[in-house]
């Protein structure tokens, strides 16, 4: 059993700093943690595991997430906006919060686990004993790998889609493995079940087969909690079971079921990607996989990082393209997972015509499927893309697709504000620029342009005090130097178009 009287206060403690109700549609209602822990205390306290064990956790909700986004594309030899779309899949209101105490309970099982096996340096993503660091650090210390060394390689590795291709035997293993136990006991058992044989109903589906506009009901000012307060009495009846078996009758309940393969072979793979507790499995998943690279890296002096799906390797230009192949090689035999050929990078830091050690991409050959270098020409130039940042050798940069996202979200943002103040049900003649202040410049805290001075500052404070090191780089601060004139012009154009389109005199900016 995860619980102790320690443990919970510990959870209690973070969940209540700053607490919010979380307001997402699902199917039951908002839970008030402050007010009714009580109720997820008896469950998670329950010794024998059997109020876990018997608790019915809800289908999950999935919504797709759309993010545009320009990427230089190869073949065409030029920038194109393309969408990444990925699925998440949120837990009801309170099955989140049994969610999130069994991943704050065993994230320190899996944080003492990697300690004692030595390789907590290479695993960044989802935890909690990293002493307030952040991707700035993180890609800070990637990228002073590469300036120690005169020349080298550096492999960007991706897994195609991370988590629906989880294997659960593998996953159950691993779990017993970090709790060292030969089996999960009950409750965590329940919860492995939950979710890897998990059921969800697609958010746009329901509300597309009843009819249901959100947009209209805020409009009109209907008050709900529910997605199933949104289905009509008349149609499905008034108790929750008797609309939740109307949803499986219509067959809008999916379940997660096994794959058929070609050779006719079955596997289960998959878990949802947006619980509480899939991020830290995600981690678990591999921990055979990290504790390898990391003695082998010792051993063929080569570092190795895994935030999440995303693998980073610098090593020697020599064992560059050994070393590519035996990761991939090692994650799909082992782990039954696939690196995205698309998304692998290969680049070479090596001196230029001048002398100056720059990054150069490595040609992928179809023919030898292969990666092969490339003279050190300029033409050949090609920077190191890591969480959010870049480096070419010499300097670094904020991402740019990081910025036009920035900016794209910015000018949104405003288009939406002048709309507001031009509209007629508006209280104010002004346009309330403080909340795009707050939200898209230096002026507001803890936004993408505060995080962004941070990263080019030599040394910052983060949110929680912390003295911290960015990249003392101008070359960010150059980036970012224009944003607020960009604001203030945007601003002034787009109420300028609106008036003009309306026929009305401009309003106070």
């Amino acid at each position: 059993m995860v619980y102790s009287k320690d443990l919970w206060d510990r959870y209690v403690e973070k969940v209540e700093d700053n607490f919010t109700i979380k307001k997402y549609p699902h199917f039951d209602p908002y839970f008030n943690f402050p007010e009714s822990k009580d109720k997820l205390h008896d469950i998670v306290k329950d010794i024998t595991g059997k109020a876990i064990t018997e608790h019915p956790f809800l289908p999950l909700v999935k919504i797709l997430i759309k993010t545009p986004r320009y990427r230089y594309q190869e073949n065409e030899k030029k920038y194109n906006l393309e969408t990444k779309i990925r699925p998440i899949s949120f837990a009801s209101h309170f099955d989140n919060y049994i969610f999130g105490f069994y991943s704050f309970a065993l994230n320190e099982i899996y944080q003492y686990y990697i300690r004692k096996k030595g390789f907590d340096d290479c695993v960044l993503a989802y935890r909690s004993d990293l002493d307030g660091k952040c991707n700035i650090q993180f890609a800070k210390e990637v990228f002073d790998c590469v300036k120690g060394r005169e020349s080298c390689t550096a492999i960007a590795l991706d897994i195609k889609g991370y988590f629906d291709n989880i294997d659960h035997k593998i996953l159950k293993e691993k779990w017993c493995k970090v709790i060292g136990k030969e089996n999960l006991p009950s409750d965590q058992y329940k919860i492995y079940r939950t979710l890897t044989k998990y059921s969800y109903v697609n958010k746009n589906s329901i509300l597309k087969h009843f009819s249901i506009k959100l947009d209209k009901l805020k409009k009109q000012k209907v008050y709900w909690q529910s997605l199933l307060d949104l289905i009509p009495d008349d149609i499905a009846g008034k108790s929750f079971k008797d609309k939740f078996n109307l949803l499986r009758q219509r067959k809008l309940i999916v379940t997660n079921k096994p794959r058929f393969n070609d050779d006719g072979s079955i596997d289960f793979k998959g878990i949802p990607q947006g619980s509480a507790l899939s991020a830290l499995l995600s981690n678990v998943y591999l921990i055979d996989f990290d504790e390898h690279l990391k003695k082998l890296g010792v051993k063929l002096g080569f570092t190795y990082r895994r935030y999440c799906d995303d693998l980073i390797v610098i090593c020697s230009m020599e064992k560059a393209s050994e070393i590519k192949d035996f990761i991939i090689n090692e994650i799909s035999d082992k782990y039954k997972l696939i690196i995205q050929n698309k998304k692998t990078e290969i680049i070479d830091f090596k001196p230029n015509e001048k002398g100056i050690i720059r990054g150069f991409k490595r040609q992928y050959d179809i023919e030898t499927r292969s990666f092969k270098s490339l003279d050190n020409k300029e033409c050949n130039y090609k920077n190191l893309q890591y969480l959010g940042f870049e480096y070419n050798g010499q300097k670094t940069y904020i991402r740019p697709g990081s910025l036009s996202r920035y900016f794209r979200k910015m000018k949104g943002r405003i288009v939406k504000s002048v709309m507001m103040s031009y509209s007629k049900n508006s209280k104010s003649s002004v346009i309330n620029k403080q909340q795009i202040y707050h939200r898209y410049s230096h002026l507001g805290k803890r936004n993408f342009l505060q995080y962004a001075y941070n990263a080019s500052k030599k040394y910052y404070t983060n949110s929680e005090g912390v003295k911290r090191e960015g990249f003392n780089s101008p070359s960010i601060k150059r980036q970012i130097s224009t944003h607020f004139s960009i604001i203030e012009q945007e601003i002034k154009k787009t109420s300028e178009q609106r008036a003009s389109q309306l026929g009305k005199t401009k309003i106070k900016l």
